[in-house]
């Protein structure tokens, strides 16, 4: 069996000595400088890519694997043969590339000169020039994929479909891995609205459905992050319960004391703060206890034995908190389809990105935290210090509450919202019936 030659070039090795001993009998190996001397102490035959062009890796390590010897046995198809082999430039069959850890490099500290020499060159090309000859190159950009193309190998069952989905897997690579250098250079250059926007997300997370049932849906992320929740207990989260969630979040980081925020299809139907986090629950829940019906419910502080007793009384669809104490959480999965979420580490998203046809609509997300310095007042009457109070929380939760929306809040707990209504005055109405002569 005559072997073919295979480029190992991989800043993450984890792996690719199990790799290549399993298919070395296929492939004679051909690695850039400091894989090439971990494959040579595991006794693993390699030639290094300067031994085999001819050419010393140039530019302190900037140039090693671009050689028309090395892109011509990537390139090059049957049809080429003789012209590869009067340019004495054997096929290569086999392409396995990871590339320098950029996105890694960034999300910590850093110079921007750490940053440039982390923008790989070299292995995109290569792994491009692969992606596009799959049909008589293998290319793997993952460790992930060792184990499933080695299997493929030994058994001679590398068929054409494997071939198309680990050359997708590459351009899908190499094109986050483009997008996310883009990104930086945006936020480098202070340009929120680049003339083009890109985004990269990747390992979605499948939800029980979309906003209706017969939907499906994903969670996608952004790189090397978890999702914002951890689920503990119940049914599948949904895209509508995350959606809620959101909400939430929002609407409990502008308030530091202990905060309950029940939102239904997005919006809040109910917000307190209080001494301590079951009178604020109380409070939130008398503001609309119909339309809490369903709901999802976030709080700023550990659920208790008390606070669960009331959640248990009631229909609740999800609950995210930063924790649940021991009997509580025996209470309330005592419900077995009710989802029980505790907060992950998350940060808040800088823009805001909706779809709408032909493109997207692209703003910054509203993190602005009015104070009264912000207000001016039209009122022949100012309001008392008390009532400027009451109103900048009512400011607070009205931000969230999807437009025409109006909230009546006393203090620091709502007593009516009106949302969602196509003209103020429908708005104002329905929160003041909600209110009804509570204060």
């Amino acid at each position: 069996m005559e072997k073919k030659q295979g480029l190992i070039s991989v800043f993450d090795k984890t792996g690719i000595l199990d790799f290549c001993t399993q298919v070395s009998e296929w492939f004679n190996f051909i690695s850039t400088g400091k894989t090439a001397k971990l494959l040579e102490t595991s006794n693993i035959r390699v030639q290094t890519v300067a031994n085999y062009t001819g050419y010393p890796e140039i530019l302190g390590g900037r140039v090693k694997t671009l050689h028309p010897k090395t892109m011509g046995g990537i390139l090059g198809t049957i049809d080429h043969r003789s012209e590869m082999e009067k340019m004495n430039i054997p096929p290569l069959g086999l392409i396995v590339v990871n590339l320098y850890p950029f996105q890694q490099v960034i999300s910590q500290s850093h110079e921007l000169a750490e940053a440039i020499e982390n923008i790989d060159i070299g292995g995109v090309t290569l792994l491009r020039a692969a992606a596009k000859n799959f049909k008589e190159v293998i290319v793997i950009c993952s460790p992930d994929d060792y184990n499933s193309v080695s299997e493929a190998i030994i058994s001679d069952s590398i068929s054409l479909e494997m071939r198309k989905e680990l050359a997708k897997k590459a351009f899908l690579y190499t094109a986050e891995y483009d997008s996310t250098i883009s990104q930086y250079f945006a936020e480098i250059t202070n340009d929120p609205f680049p003339p083009l926007f890109i985004q990269s997300f990747k390992n979605p997370q499948h939800l029980r459905y979309g906003e209706n049932w017969h939907q499906e849906a994903r969670y996608y992320l952004q790189y090397s992050q978890k999702p914002f929740y951890k689920q503990l207990h119940g049914k599948k989260v949904s895209l509508n319960n995350l959606v809620d969630y959101y909400a939430a979040i929002g609407l409990l980081s502008e308030h530091e004391n202990p905060s309950c925020a029940i939102i239904k299809h997005t919006s809040p139907c109910g917000f307190a703060c209080a001494g301590d986090i079951e009178t604020a629950f109380d409070h939130a829940f008398a503001t609309d206890n119909l339309s809490a019906f369903g709901s999802a419910i976030g709080f700023n502080r550990p659920i208790t034995e008390e606070l669960s007793k009331k959640l248990n009384a009631m229909f609740v669809d999800a609950i995210i908190a930063p924790k649940y104490e021991d009997r509580a959480f025996e209470i309330l999965t005592r419900k077995e389809k009710i989802v029980l979420c505790v907060f992950n580490n998350y940060e808040m998203p800088k823009q805001s990105i909706r779809l709408v046809p032909n493109g997207i609509l692209v703003q910054p997300t509203d993190t602005r935290k009015v104070t009264e310095d912000d207000l001016s007042f039209v009122t022949k009457r100012k309001p008392t210090p008390k009532e400027l109070k009451d109103l900048l929380f009512a400011w607070k939760v009205v931000k969230y509450v999807k437009s025409n929306s109006a909230v009546v809040s006393t203090d620091t707990r709502t007593l009516g919202i009106g949302m969602g209504q196509t003209s103020r005055i429908g708005a104002v109405e329905l929160a003041l019936k909600r209110a009804k002569d509570r204060s």
